[in-house]
C-alpha cells in the first residue's frame, strides 16, 4: 500500500465508523462505497469486514441489556443470514466487478430513499415474525457480496420501532454474526491477501479511537441532523460508484 491508499482507508473508516458510533449504522455503508470507488468492490469489502466485525461486537456488548426485547426475531434471522452470507461471498469472487459496483450503488440509493421516507411505519409482530427468514437470507447475501447488509436488516429492525438501545443491539447482533461468517467464508476463498489484511488491521486503529467518542456524543447531537449528513455522504459515494462504471 502507498501512503495515498493508507490515508484513504483511514479517512473512510474514520467517517463511516463515527457515524456508526452515533446511529448504530453507517460504518460499512459509508466506508465501502468510498473505497470501492477508488480501489474496487472486492478490495473494499475485504478491508472493511474485519474492523466492522470488531465495531459491531463492541457495540453489541455495550447494549447487551436490551437482548430480551428482540430475542424472538434474532435467532431465525441469524440462521437464515448465515446461509445467505456463504452464497454472497461466492458471488463476490465470481461476479463482474462493474455489476457489483452498480448493485452496491443501487442498494445505497434504495437505503437513502427508504430512510428519508419511512419515519413512522411500524411492522406488526405477526408480520415481523414471518419476515425474519427472508430478511436474513437477503441481508446475509448482501453482506457476503457487498459487505453491507444494513439496507435490509436496518430497514426491518427500524420498522419494529424499538427504543434506541434496542435498535442498536438488534442490528449489531446480526451484523456481528454475519460478519464472522463472512470473514471465515472470504478467508476460505482466498480473498484476504497480505496487502488487504494489513489494511484491514490498520483500519481497526481509527475505529478504536472514534467509536467510543461517537457513542458518548450520540445523546448530545441532533439525530435528524446527523442522519441528513450521512444521507448526503451516501448519495455522493453512490454517484461516484456509478460514475466509475460508466
Amino acid at each position: 500500500m502507498d501512503i495515498g491508499q493508507i490515508l484513504l482507508v483511514l479517512a473512510a473508516v474514520t467517517v463511516g465508523f463515527f457515524a456508526k458510533g452515533v446511529t448504530g449504522i453507517g460504518g460499512p455503508i459509508i466506508a465501502i462505497p468510498v473505497l470501492a470507488a477508488f480501489m474496487g468492490v472486492e478490495y473494499a469489502v475485504a478491508v472493511i469486514t474485519i474492523p466492522a466485525l470488531a465495531a459491531n461486537a463492541w457495540m453489541m456488548w455495550v447494549h447487551r441489556e436490551s437482548a430480551s426485547s428482540v430475542r424472538q426475531y434474532l435467532i431465525p434471522l441469524l440462521v437464515a443470514g448465515a446461509v445467505g452470507v456463504v452464497f454472497g461471498a461466492w458471488i463476490l469472487v465470481t461476479a463482474n466487478e462493474d455489476v457489483l459496483a452498480l448493485a452496491l450503488a443501487l442498494f445505497v440509493i434504495v437505503y437513502i430513499i427508504w430512510y428519508s421516507t419511512h419515519t413512522e411505519f411500524k411492522l406488526s409482530e405477526k408480520h415481523a415474525t414471518r419476515l425474519t427468514i427472508p430478511v436474513g437470507l437477503v441481508g446475509g447475501g448482501l453482506q457476503g457480496a457487498t459487505g453491507i447488509s444494513a439496507p435490509v436488516i436496518a430497514t426491518f429492525v427500524h420498522s419494529l420501532r424499538l427504543p434506541r438501545a434496542g435498535f442498536i443491539f438488534a442490528i449489531t447482533v446480526p451484523f456481528t454474526v454475519l460478519g464472522m461468517v463472512q470473514v471465515i467464508s472470504m478467508a476460505a476463498l482466498g480473498v484476504y491477501t497480505t496487502d488487504r489484511l494489513f489494511a484491514a488491521l490498520l483500519a481497526i486503529i481509527p475505529v478504536a479511537f472514534v467509536l467510543p467518542i461517537a457513542m458518548r456524543l450520540s445523546s448530545k447531537l441532533s439525530q435528524r441532523t446527523f442522519e441528513n449528513v450521512v444521507l448526503v455522504l451516501l448519495g455522493v459515494t453512490a454517484a461516484r460508484l456509478i460514475w466509475s462504471v460508466f
